[in-house]
């Protein structure tokens, strides 16, 4: 997760539903672990999508190496959806935090499971 606040809610959530959770200030920050971690998505809040946070998603998408990333932002509208997939966002998870749309999100994510029967 890439976010400047360290008890982030979507942080926690994902900690008390199990997730091992690794929290960066900054994409910069996260590139060493992305590797080792192998994560299964990266959650990046961004409060507003201004030129600053669209470099902090580009900086994302270069680091991510096609894991899915998850951008957390509290903008509505339309113009900030469409600007985000183009910086290739895979989902937009609406803040403040509900815990039903990120279990909805991670839920989507998941591969489905195959079966032999």
């Amino acid at each position: 997760m890439i976010d400047e606040k360290r008890d982030s809610p979507i942080l926690i959530f994902l900690q008390q539903e199990g997730s091992e959770v690794i929290a960066c200030e900054s994409p910069q920050k996260a590139w060493g672990l992305v590797w080792p971690f192998q994560p299964h998505f990266i959650i990046v809040r961004l409060p507003n999508l201004s030129k600053r946070d669209i470099a902090t998603l580009q900086g994302c998408r270069a680091l991510a190496g096609g894991v899915p990333i998850i951008i957390a932002t509290s903008i509505p509208g339309s113009e900030v959806v469409v600007k985000a997939l183009e910086e290739g966002t895979t989902a937009l998870l609406p803040l403040p935090v509900n815990h039903q749309a990120i279990r909805k999100i991670l839920d989507e994510l998941e591969p489905p499971v195959v079966s032999n029967y």
